[in-house]
């Protein structure tokens, strides 16, 4: 008799955490509806919006952190305008972006950066929402129809369990955030080298905007920038071009939207 009162006991418990999941979720969707995100311990978007897009299209870049901002801008600019001919009418310097002093803590997670390079400082990441949250805002300030933010701050995945990204692509949103931190040799106690910082920034920049045209599926072609990169090495060995499977899958937009 004993173990059928526990059994009750651990249903009733299982039950009632079931409800309060359901009536998270439900408030969540409510609060995203309404758009009052600070409401929730997780950052909500929100993007009244209609998702539908059509090519070729706008692009803004946005900067958050302390960059050679110029000099970046211009030579991201040249290879997306390089790799992605006749996609974007434009693409906008947005300038600087600060985070408020709120919502420059919201989120933080301290996490220790594992490697073969030691590297074992507990770093404050931020989550990719935070962004989001400011690009949906800025995309729709602007009347744009993509936008990226390009940052030195440390990323995490919100919507998966990943930390330390190197950039992340929100489809739906039609914004993507690309991490500066771990391009640099500086990160990794090694000599600080310019020319490659710019080529790695530049392969993650291609990369996530490849995302937003070509879709959320990595390439399986090693040389491929659409190729998965879990290292800088694996950034270091693949080119900024795509393969030619990829170069095809652009060539079926251009038919798509007959441009």
């Amino acid at each position: 008799m004993s173990r059928l009162r526990t059994f009750e006991r651990k249903i009733r418990h299982y039950l009632n955490r079931l409800s309060e999941i359901r009536f998270k979720k439900k408030l969540r969707n409510y609060v995203s509806r309404i758009g009052i995100s600070s409401l929730l311990d997780e950052i909500e978007l929100v993007d009244p919006h209609p998702k539908k897009i059509i090519l070729p299209c706008n692009l803004g870049i946005l900067f958050c952190g302390d960059f050679k901002k110029k000099e970046i801008h211009e030579n991201v600019v040249r290879q997306l305008e390089n790799i992605y001919d006749s996609f974007f009418f434009n693409i906008i310097d947005l300038g600087n972006f600060k985070f408020s002093k709120k919502m420059e803590s919201k989120g933080i997670k301290r996490e220790k950066y594992r490697s073969k390079r030691n590297h074992t400082e507990k770093l404050p990441l931020h989550p990719t929402n935070k962004f989001y949250q400011v690009l949906i805002d800025k995309r729709i300030e602007h009347r744009l129809d993509m936008i990226m933010a390009i940052t030195n701050l440390p990323i995490y995945s919100s919507e998966e369990n990943l930390i330390f990204l190197f950039g992340e692509t929100h489809l739906d949103h039609r914004c993507c955030v690309v991490s500066s931190l771990l391009l640099k040799e500086q990160f990794y106690n090694e000599k600080r080298n310019e020319k490659l910082f710019q080529l790695r920034l530049e392969k993650e920049a291609v990369h996530e905007i490849g995302h937003l045209l070509l879709g959320r599926k990595h390439c399986q072609n090693e040389a491929c920038v659409m190729r998965k990169s879990k290292s800088v090495e694996e950034i270091d060995f693949k080119s900024i071009h795509l393969c030619p499977e990829c170069m095809n899958q652009l060539e079926l937009l251009r038919n798509r939207y007959n441009f």
